[in-house]
């Protein structure tokens, strides 16, 4: 909820995979991978589950594969199987303890004996592997990413003891907002000084924490360094690329991987214009992001990719630099709106009576950026109208006017998606 390193790595890590020169059945496998994602993505853990561990022993996945497929077997009760593949995950990869610890996903697999177990292994991984580089940059980049994070999982517990916007989150991210100020200048003083750290000299746990803790607030001068450490492996060309992508909309540019979408107050849905769009799709597989129509049509908006002589898509599907300068809100939401989406449940309610449609909400977004009065417009019933409610109150906001901002969002609810693959 407070965008927490393990919140951002699941926007990284699920990603389009390449089958390359694999056999059949490894193909098969990433097919069935990249089901699987997008199943957790809609939240449907039992099917996710299945889906991954079948493809799992298919064949032989990447360390984040075992890591969401460990998160779908723990929501869907699966401990055993949950355990077994974080094992893995922790194996293959680079997991530190405290990320395991704040993954909400995992709370239910705490109580577990091999639980223990995993987190001392992660702990003794990440102190073998650290061992041999330098050791005064890596302490001071494992105290900037705990200053970064430990107010947010703070936070995030407290909205799991006592209901979200509790006095003890706000008081974390108070302290939180403090801190980031500082963390800000002191990635900037190391990027000018040393240039960009990554795995040579930091290793593979700290390589990311300069990119996580900037991206807070981008700025294009950081742009040839952090292109230069995506070259080197040091962070992921899909992250990279929603950073390309945002700072480009931000200076009313056309974007490059298609990334960035408008979502109107009254639930139009729109995208930010694509440089050489018919091409749009070879650059985002290159990076290693998923075909450009399934991700919108993941987030309800349908398209297709233009040819170069024809584009089958609506003029009013891109936002126009008209619509640009007439609405320049001083109030913007923190992360993506998309990851805002994933945090809702559909209600059974709601499947019974075969919902569709968007809640349409108006809040107050106070100056610390916490939504305030958090109204019905336009609503659903069926439970959708609480549970907007509910998400809405999780979402966090930049507030460049320092004084309260009136604001109306829309929240969507899909039949069809909440139904996909379950047989109803």
């Amino acid at each position: 909820m407070y965008y927490s390193f393990s919140k951002a790595m699941i926007v990284g890590a699920l990603l389009w995979g390449s089958c390359g020169t694999y056999s059949a059945l490894a193909q098969t496998a990433d097919k069935a991978l990249i089901v699987a994602q997008q199943q957790l993505l809609r939240q449907e853990y039992a099917a996710a589950s299945a889906t991954y561990q079948q493809a799992l022993k298919q064949q032989s996945g990447a360390a984040h594969d075992y890591y969401f497929a460990a998160q779908a077997a723990a929501k869907n009760h699966e401990a055993k199987a949950a355990l077994e593949l974080l094992g893995q995950a922790v194996s293959k990869g680079f997991f530190r303890e405290q990320e395991l610890q704040g993954t909400a996903a995992f709370a239910s697999l705490t109580t577990q004996r091999d639980w223990t177990k995993i987190l001392a292994a992660a702990r003794q991984k990440q102190r073998k592997h650290e061992a041999g580089f330098n050791q005064p940059l890596v302490r001071l980049l494992e105290k900037m990413h705990y200053q970064d994070q430990h107010y947010r999982v703070v936070a995030e517990e407290a909205d799991r003891q006592y209901g979200v916007n509790s006095r003890a989150a706000q008081e974390a991210m108070a302290q939180q907002g403090a801190l980031d100020p500082l963390l800000i200048r002191q990635a900037d003083s190391l990027l000018t000084r040393n240039g960009y750290p990554g795995k040579a000299q930091v290793g593979e746990y700290q390589k990311g924490v300069v990119f996580f803790i900037i991206q807070h607030t981008p700025d294009e001068k950081y742009l040839p360094l952090l292109t230069a450490a995506a070259d080197r492996g040091d962070i992921s060309w899909s992250a990279l690329a929603l950073l390309v992508d945002r700072l480009k909309t931000e200076k009313g540019e056309k974007q490059v991987y298609g990334s960035q979408s408008h979502f109107w107050p009254d639930g139009r849905k729109q995208l930010y214009p694509i440089e050489d769009e018919p091409n749009v799709n070879l650059r985002r597989a290159k990076v290693g992001m998923v075909p450009l129509e399934l991700y919108l049509q993941q987030h309800g908006i349908t398209y297709q990719v233009p040819t170069a002589a024809h584009n089958p898509n609506p003029p009013e599907l891109y936002v126009s630099p008209q619509a640009r300068e007439e609405y320049k809100s001083p109030v913007e939401l923190i992360g993506s709106y998309e990851e805002l989406c994933t945090r809702l449940t559909y209600p059974a309610q709601a499947r019974k009576n075969k919902v569709t449609g968007d809640v349409v909400l108006q809040m107050v977004i106070d100056p610390q950026g916490v939504p305030q009065k958090v109204l019905v417009v336009k609503g659903l019933g069926s439970g959708c109208d609480e549970e907007a409610q509910r998400v809405m109150r999780t979402a966090r906001f930049t507030n460049s006017s320092g004084e309260d901002h009136e604001i109306r969002m829309s929240l969507p609810f899909s039949y069809d998606k909440a139904t996909a693959g379950s047989g109803k």
